[in-house]
């Protein structure tokens, strides 16, 4: 069984090349039982648009096989309206496009999951904001709309975020000062991208929010909340 993951940096496959930044599909593994493999297909920069006119939902489709599963999550490039080749109408061709990746999933036997964007780091009075305009709500309303479960990371990191405060919360983010990292000798202030940090907590969000659903997709997931036993004399060196 595999799951496919669809999105955009947030949500991506780093090398070493780009070390520490880190998308949450990158570690979603650490949280699933063995049996399930995760081929994480998101991109830097691509909105619902890009990524099926470039053809890598095409490639997911080629490669999935009935009952493998798909989680999407789009949002944080759709919204970039200065770039037709990206942007899309919340509560117009996003959703259409959304319903494109539900059809096409089901068409081949696969069951999707939708995640609404992860917040960025930006905060005002002392409470991480909403930057993703409509999107969210657009996603949430279409799930609702057609039965499908959706997670709204973008509310759950903004609480974690606000409820961290702005310092602590930056731990998470593409955030250091120069010579800290090879790959980037030079002092990093993004407020979008993950580091390892931030991979982890996004994944946990996502799973302990799945495992409150009847969302068939969290049976690929340990249970978070059931410790598992470890023979502690097998691991004397």
């Amino acid at each position: 069984m595999k799951i496919f993951m669809i999105g955009d940096s947030t949500m991506k496959y780093n090398n070493i090349f780009t070390y520490p930044q880190v998308g949450w599909g990158q570690v979603l593994h650490l949280f699933t039982k063995n049996h399930c493999l995760i081929e994480d297909h998101a991109e830097n920069g691509r909105s619902t648009k890009s990524f099926i006119e470039e053809g890598r939902f095409d490639m997911v489709l080629n490669r999935m096989q009935k009952g493998d599963y798909v989680i999407c999550q789009f949002g944080h490039n759709d919204e970039k309206i200065q770039d037709p080749s990206r942007y899309t109408i919340p509560f117009g061709t996003y959703q259409q496009n959304l319903q494109y990746f539900a059809a096409e999933t089901e068409k081949k036997g696969g069951h999707i999951v939708f995640a609404t964007s992860i917040t960025r780091h930006k905060f005002e009075n002392e409470k991480c904001i909403n930057s993703h305009l409509d999107y969210p709500k657009a996603m949430l309303d279409f799930a609702s709309k057609h039965g499908y479960t959706c997670i709204d990371l973008n509310q759950l990191t903004m609480e974690l975020y606000t409820k961290l405060g702005e310092e602590k919360s930056k731990k998470y983010h593409m955030i250091f000062p120069a010579g800290m990292y090879d790959a980037h000798p030079e002092a990093k202030e993004d407020h979008s991208h993950l580091r390892y940090e931030g991979g982890l907590m996004v994944a946990e969000l996502f799973v302990r929010a799945l495992s409150k659903t009847s969302d068939p997709l969290k049976e690929c997931f340990l249970d978070l909340d059931q410790k598992e036993y470890l023979d502690e004399k097998m691991l004397i060196d």
